[in-house]
């Protein structure tokens, strides 16, 4: 592949990522105006959810096998299909149940791109690109509530933003069809039984399971340190709702801040200090003996948090081979999918039934499965070279 069609390629895949994460942003800002509208009780948000998350795993499962089929580019095309037919019914369906099928769409798209990208940018571009790609995500998930809360506070539609969004997927998907040779050709990794024969399963097993904690642990901390900040430590809610910003803020930065790193630091020191990051800032984040210090380490854990993802992604073509690297980061991507979901879910029961005291250790014992499970899958890995 030419040089100058690589390059060409990544800026669409970075504004395909700012999309995928204001189109998942925007969701919990819309969802009050969203429920008034179609009649629906506050809980119905977790329909949505569920049918996205069903289309995601499907999407992301199956994008792997279906770019090693079809190319790259073709499971792109689709996906952008999808998403746009998802934002569409956002921004248009007259009743329910097409929100829920346009959720499912969103999930297929979602789970078809962000495995397709991260598969593209890991086989031929370095660990700073990967970086770049999922800072652009947290641009996103940062520019689509702003964009939503603007467009309510001047007493417009909810559905305004996601027409927008339909304009810009729209827009991906011309990309997509123009730019032929910018994705590289189709891979048949030796035809199925024997692409899924050459997979090192022990390896992508423990790779799997590192996808599943990692997120569970990134969401969970999202998802419950308000909760936990204001009835286990009595944290004003102002403050509660600074601090968790603040934790997706060094999130974003700490990607971003990874990009600019560029491949001057490889992506295996990368990962082992983020890991180790991760470990003493949640240990941070439980002791607390001041508030401030507790505040630090929720931050640091997003600063740590952050490259880890993407370098993981970007070390599985040399981990597990180029031939099979799409299928299996579709499977990691399935798998980080499941962590977000059922991780949170089942922190929550925890603490609904022992007590929201139990967030932060419960977030510590996670960063060390992480460390564990990272120090293992290095060990499998060495053992291939």
């Amino acid at each position: 592949m030419r040089t100058g069609t690589v390059r060409s390629a990544l800026p669409v895949a970075l504004v395909a990522f700012i999309a995928l994460g204001a189109r998942d942003g925007m969701l919990g800002v819309a969802w009050p105006s969203m429920r008034a509208e179609f009649g629906q009780p506050l809980a119905a948000l977790g329909e949505l959810a569920l049918a996205g998350t069903a289309g995601y795993l499907a999407g992301s499962g199956a994008s792997g096998f279906l770019s090693d089929r079809f190319g790259t580019r073709a499971l792109l095309i689709a996906s952008a299909l999808a998403t746009a037919a998802a934002v569409l019914a956002y921004a248009a369906a007259p009743v329910w149940p097409l929100m829920i099928v346009g959720a499912l769409a969103g999930g297929l798209g979602a789970g078809g791109v962000d495995a397709g990208l991260n598969a593209y940018v890991a086989l031929r571009h370095g660990p700073g690109p990967m970086n770049l790609l999922h800072g652009c995500y947290g641009i996103g998930a940062t520019l689509g509530p702003l964009a939503l809360t603007a467009v309510l506070a001047g007493g417009l539609s909810w559905r305004l933003p996601y027409a927008g969004l339909l304009v810009l997927q729209l827009g991906l998907l011309i990309a997509y069809l123009l730019a032929r040779h910018a994705w590289g050709g189709r891979r048949e990794a030796g035809g199925a039984v024997a692409g899924l024969v050459a997979i090192p399963w022990a390896l992508v097993g423990v790779s799997l399971a590192m996808f599943f904690v990692y997120t569970a642990v990134e969401v969970a901390t999202g998802q419950w340190s308000f909760t936990f900040l204001t009835t286990a430590r009595a944290t004003p809610t102002t403050v509660a709702g600074l601090a968790v910003s603040a934790f997706w803020a060094g999130l974003t930065a700490g990607r971003l801040g990874a990009a600019l790193l560029g491949n001057r630091v490889g992506p295996l020191p990368l990962l082992n200090g983020s890991v180790a990051a991760v470990v003493a800032a949640l240990a941070l984040f439980w002791w607390s003996p001041a508030p401030a210090v507790g505040f630090a380490g929720l931050v640091l854990a997003g600063v740590g948090l952050a490259p880890v993802f993407p370098a993981l992604v970007t070390l599985t073509p040399k981990r597990v081979g180029e031939d099979v690297a799409a299928r299996v980061v579709g499977l990691q991507l399935g798998a980080a999918g499941s962590g977000g979901s059922l991780g949170p879910a089942g922190i929550g029961v925890l603490l609904q039934s022992a007590g929201t005291v139990l967030l932060a250790p419960s977030l510590l014992v996670g960063g060390v499965a992480l460390a564990g499970l990272n120090a293992l899958a290095t060990a499998l890995a060495r053992g291939r070279d």
